[in-house]
């Protein structure tokens, strides 16, 4: 599987998503990139008690959008995100498969950073051996 930044319409390190305030404490902000729905980028964050953690909004057991409505992604208890068509499970705080299809597998990260109250994507390259947001 090609990393986040490899793929089609994949937004440039230094973009500007939101700001954090804008995303309230457990719950997931959804943005989309390119026109084409075939070829778009999809990703969102979720608010980790303040931390944002990105991820593509993509399954890794076979390449489609974790939900099928906006924000609509996590278990009954929302301890977990899930995808509505495989009914996999992925931790909120590292998005590795606990359950399903793709378990041991994880949800592509995107690294993050925030800026003066904006959440901005950081290069890749910041953060290999390191710790990403």
């Amino acid at each position: 599987m090609k990393k986040w930044h490899e793929e089609r319409n994949a937004p440039e390190p230094g973009t500007q998503l939101c700001t954090l305030a804008e995303i309230p404490e457990g719950e997931v902000k959804e943005f989309h990139f390119g026109e084409n729905i075939k070829t778009r980028f999809r990703m969102f964050i979720y608010n980790d008690g303040g931390t944002p953690r990105g991820y593509m909004n993509m399954c890794p057991h076979f390449d489609v959008p974790l939900n099928v409505d906006p924000g609509e992604m996590f278990t009954t208890d929302r301890s977990q995100f899930m995808c509505m068509m495989h009914y996999a499970r992925f931790n909120v705080n590292d998005g590795h498969c606990t359950d399903g299809p793709c378990e041991g597998m994880a949800l592509e990260r995107i690294p993050l950073n925030v800026i003066e109250g904006q959440v901005v994507i950081s290069d890749e390259r910041q953060f290999e051996g390191g710790q990403l947001c």
